[in-house]
């Protein structure tokens, strides 16, 4: 995978940690901070046992996530954490300023373009 770089001005916010898609995606499913077990996130996902175990323990790493023995004791139940939640609205909020730019740089190209 790729090195993030921050780009001064822009990306101070990103968290490299939620730039794959993959976690981002998760931490989405999870924003609702309650606990949701692992089948159910396999499923409404549609990764591999082996991806989604390897992200989530990423994520744990981090202290976005938290997880407890399912009700099942065969698998674990995951719940977004504070910090998890805090990261993943300033890391959105980061992506919305690079977009932004992106698309006023965008928006001129193209007028002189046109012009």
């Amino acid at each position: 995978m790729a090195k993030f770089v921050h780009v001064n001005g822009y990306t101070e916010e990103i968290d490299p940690t939620l730039v794959p898609p993959v976690r981002l995606l998760i931490t989405v499913h999870l924003v609702d901070q309650q606990w949701h077990d692992y089948s159910e996130l396999r499923e409404e996902l549609g990764l591999l046992p082996a991806v989604l175990s390897k992200q989530l323990a990423a994520l744990r790493r981090a202290g976005y996530v938290t997880t407890r023995p399912a009700t099942d004791a065969r698998r674990s139940a995951w719940q977004l954490s504070d910090c998890g939640l805090d990261q993943l609205v300033s890391h959105l909020a980061g992506w919305q300023r690079v977009i932004g730019a992106a698309s006023k740089i965008v928006a001129a190209a193209r007028a002189d373009r046109h012009a």
